[in-house]
């Protein structure tokens, strides 16, 4: 195929090629390989600074131009200034079914990989380290009775007679020890007041 045959299956291309560039900008370049010429013809949203007429890298793909698949199957490179980009490519056929083109599309990862170690960073804990919530839930029910004990006193209750504002006030105040913090809190309480945990939740949503 001529290179002016070339060209007009190249434009043919050209608005997909482009919509992608845009829609990915700006992490996506695309390229486009003669390969009767064996150079790049054409080059959207450079990021590997190559110029047109440059030799095309097809030593890098590791198949002869008769094999080349439909598509490459995605892959990493290193970009000029150390950038990795994973990359794929799609290869133009003639009339014939013969390979005459590449559209290779080169994705600056670094972003992404920049992000994902900011994340991990964030994210990561001590692998052993435990839920301190957990850790000390075994001693919820002392500081909760303990609680409860202070409030009878100051009211000078007892309580199996505590009416239903009093129970909510001393859930109120288990709340505002930090009692609720602790694992299983709720159905502790909730067993110790002889009422429900509905109950329980509905009087620390009222605070």
């Amino acid at each position: 195929m001529k290179s002016a045959q070339f060209a007009k299956l190249w434009e043919q291309y050209e608005p997909l090629i482009q919509a992608v560039v845009e829609l990915f900008h700006p992490f996506v370049e695309a390229a486009v390989h003669d390969l009767e010429q064996g150079k790049l013809v054409a080059i959207y949203h450079n990021i590997s600074q190559r110029q047109i007429g440059d030799p095309s890298p097809l030593n890098e793909l590791k198949v002869n131009i008769k094999d080349f698949p439909s598509y490459f199957a995605p892959y990493y490179k290193q970009n000029w200034d150390g950038r990795s980009l994973k990359c794929t490519s799609i290869t133009m056929r003639n009339k014939n079914g013969d390979p005459v083109g590449l559209i290779c599309l080169n994705i600056d990862t670094s972003f992404f990989q920049d992000g994902y170690r900011l994340l991990e960073t964030f994210l990561k804990t001590k692998r052993d380290a435990a839920n301190p919530i957990e850790i000390f839930g075994s001693q919820c029910e002392e500081q909760a009775l303990n609680v409860i004990k202070q409030y009878l006193d100051e009211k000078h209750l007892s309580l199996g007679h505590l009416n239903r504002e009093q129970k909510k006030e001393l859930v109120q105040q288990l709340y505002r020890k930090g009692i609720f913090n602790f694992k299983n809190a709720v159905p502790f309480i909730a067993k110790k007041l002889n009422t429900s945990r509905a109950s329980v939740y509905n009087y620390i949503k009222q605070i």
